[in-house]
């Protein structure tokens, strides 16, 4: 996925799991990164591999990139640039994924971060406070969310540049700096980010119009914050 995990259990005394993580998202990106020649999805995209070889899992990657791109009228797409790029799709899956298998193993209260999205949840009284990287300067947040069981996702060019491709116009959105999504899913919040991204100025209408749960916070050029009505009640009362 090129960037950076993170993951924190506070009960986990055997390191173990940490190394199932870890080489489970190892594998996610080794078959799904369209930057690794050999992987999967680029085999795919050259057409190398039809669609009754491919995986189970890609088959359904690409079915759920289909049904996010109807259900953003297009903003999020797979198809956006030259090849098939299903990675704003893959980065939630693979946390969603993590997240399942660090469950299964028994711990229930965890901080997973993929790249700034972010999975917290909580079986007891942890609350995980988690602060939104401020895009014009490092070293503030443009918020504090505290999150018992949420998933937090980002979409910004300030930290891998115009990356992020308006599907329409095949051409970068930069009219905002940075949209942070906050809901039950981290594959939904990481969708409606990347979509919202895309849709600059109609973005916190956009996702007030989404499904009910999820909430918007979008930081401006000029580093003006704006949110949904409902994003407040997950800000730290020291925001």
């Amino acid at each position: 996925m090129g960037t950076g995990v993170t993951l924190d259990i506070p009960a986990a005394r055997d390191p173990a799991i940490f190394d199932k993580v870890f080489k489970l998202l190892e594998t996610i990106d080794g078959r799904f990164s369209p930057y690794k020649k050999n992987s999967e999805v680029s085999k795919y995209a050259r057409g190398e591999l039809s669609r009754w070889r491919l995986s189970r899992e890609l088959r359904h990657i690409i079915k759920a990139c289909k049904s996010s791109e109807a259900a953003t009228n297009g903003a999020f797409s797979a198809w956006a640039g030259d090849n098939f790029d299903p990675s704003g799709y893959v980065k939630g899956w693979a946390i969603d994924k993590a997240a399942k298998l660090i469950e299964k193993n028994g711990y229930n209260t965890y901080c997973l971060s993929i790249g700034g999205d972010i999975k917290a949840a909580s079986s007891g009284e942890k609350t995980w406070n988690i602060g939104v990287q401020h895009p014009g300067d490092k070293l503030k947040t443009a918020a504090t969310i505290l999150a018992k069981n949420l998933a937090i996702a980002t979409s910004g060019n300030y930290e891998r540049g115009l990356h992020i491709i308006n599907p329409k116009t095949k051409e970068p959105a930069d009219t905002l700096s940075s949209v942070t999504v906050v809901g039950p899913s981290i594959v939904t919040a990481d969708v409606l980010a990347t979509a919202a991204f895309v849709l600059g100025d109609f973005a916190l209408n956009f996702i007030g119009g989404q499904a009910k749960g999820y909430e918007g916070l979008v930081v401006h050029k000029n580093g003006q914050i704006e949110m949904t009505n409902g994003f407040d009640k997950y800000q730290s009362a020291l925001d």
